[in-house]
């Protein structure tokens, strides 16, 4: 059954942790990184966004990604990143300290086969160029440092073993500027290893979470490589990637919100009657939206009013077709909107969940969008099923809690 192999990881000395290790921020978020960047030379963000060095317009990886694996190599002679001097596995522990939430998984290694042969389950599609990215990007640096979500049933087993193990002084233990807490434990004990091994072995599949682009190029990388070694006996480090083994019950999922640029060529009352052909609607005003959250609930603001949707057919279908998303993209995104790719459609964007409410209804008050709406969140039992029958869920459909940092772990494939 699935596997979770222990590794040596390369990481910052405990003092340098914060500074070295950062937020992973997305591409909307680049003047974050230019001044971490700027400010610490042997931040992390210098391997994993290397163009940010540059002033080109696109990335050039036979230009920026030698840049990358410079970086890398002189943060390792420096002695920024030092070598574990045996195999761990982490007990990896994030708390935001705002919402009063902690997050406890184990960093490890995932098997390539185990994707390869249905014991790591998908629910996303991924697209094959930013796979290849991944991969170039893989090729010249050599090391990954940033964990694929991989989600499983725990037990009582695992809360013990983490209770046990935070009674010792962790490795790494800081806040950052937005109050999160990173804890982490190394398991170095051989016997606990095994004991983690033995209970994994256990379980019929892992589920992604977060991380379905890493995963895929993790596996084309391997397959590259095994084509040019046909010889390869199973242990070389490309086949495995770097993973992060969280139980269902201490991940969490926000939804993915909806907002849309222009209801055009509709008007606000035609789009209005479409609507109401189809859901019950509530008007609950400029305040907060005040409905009870659950599954075919639906908020939707618009001309400084919150109203709640309330679906009138119960949806009829395989779990995938009854989710709150698929009926938002169906019935109002294509079916009213005109709407139907919503990866490439530039009149409608996201807010994940952990933003709350105030700011969809921030940007449709200063008129950047005409409409917002608010989801339920997808519970992590209908992404499993839908794994589990081997279905995609549309896109933006899950924003999974805790996003881990990338540099802190460091996982090096030669």
């Amino acid at each position: 059954m699935p596997k979770i192999k222990a590794f040596s990881a390369l990481r910052p000395k405990p003092e340098l942790a914060q500074l070295v290790s950062s937020k992973s921020w997305d591409s909307n978020h680049n003047h974050i990184s230019e001044a971490i960047m700027a400010n610490y030379e042997h931040s992390y963000l210098h391997v994993v966004k290397p163009h940010l060095n540059f002033t080109d317009p696109e990335r050039i990886p036979e230009k920026h990604y030698p840049f990358a694996r410079q970086k890398f190599l002189d943060m390792k002679k420096l002695g920024v990143l030092v070598h574990d001097p045996s195999p761990c596995l982490y007990i990896y522990q994030v708390t935001d300290l705002r919402l009063g939430i902690t997050y406890s998984g184990i960093t490890g290694l995932a098997s390539v086969d185990d994707y390869l042969e249905g014991r790591i389950k998908v629910h996303e599609h991924t697209l094959s160029k930013k796979e290849a990215a991944l991969v170039k990007h893989v090729e010249y640096v050599k090391a990954v440092g940033e964990p694929v979500l991989l989600t499983f049933e725990g037990g009582a087993w695992y809360d013990e073993f983490v209770k046990r193990i935070e009674q010792e002084a962790p490795l790494f233990s800081f806040t950052g500027d937005e109050l999160v807490k990173t804890e982490v434990w190394p398991i170095r004990d051989t016997g606990d290893i095994a004991d983690i091994m033995a209970h994994m072995a256990e379980l019929k599949a892992f589920y992604i979470a977060d991380g379905h682009h890493r995963s895929a190029g993790a596996v084309r990388y391997c397959q590259k490589r095994r084509e040019e070694n046909p010889a390869y006996s199973g242990d070389e480090a490309y086949n495995y990637f770097l993973a992060y083994f969280i139980p269902t019950d201490k991940l969490k999922i926000f939804e993915f919100n909806r907002l849309v640029k222009k209801l055009a060529p509709l008007n606000a009352n035609s789009f209005m009657d479409a609507i109401k052909e189809r859901f019950h609607v509530k008007e609950i005003g400029h305040s907060m939206l005040q409905v009870k959250k659950k599954n075919h609930l639906f908020g939707m603001y618009m001309d400084h009013t919150w109203y709640g949707l309330d679906l009138k057919n119960e949806p009829q279908g395989n779990v995938l077709e009854t989710l709150d998303v698929s009926i938002l993209e169906k019935l109002v995104l294509k079916d009213i909107l005109n709407i139907q790719d919503s990866k490439s459609d530039e009149r409608l964007s996201f807010v994940d969940g952990t933003k709350g409410i105030s700011r969809l209804q921030e940007l449709v008050d200063i008129g950047e969008f005409e409409v917002a709406f608010s989801l339920f969140p997808t519970k992590i039992e209908e992404v499993i099923e839908v794994a589990d029958q081997n279905l995609v869920m549309p896109p933006k459909s899950t924003w999974f809690e805790p996003k881990l940092r990338t540099g802190l772990l460091i996982y090096e494939l030669e």
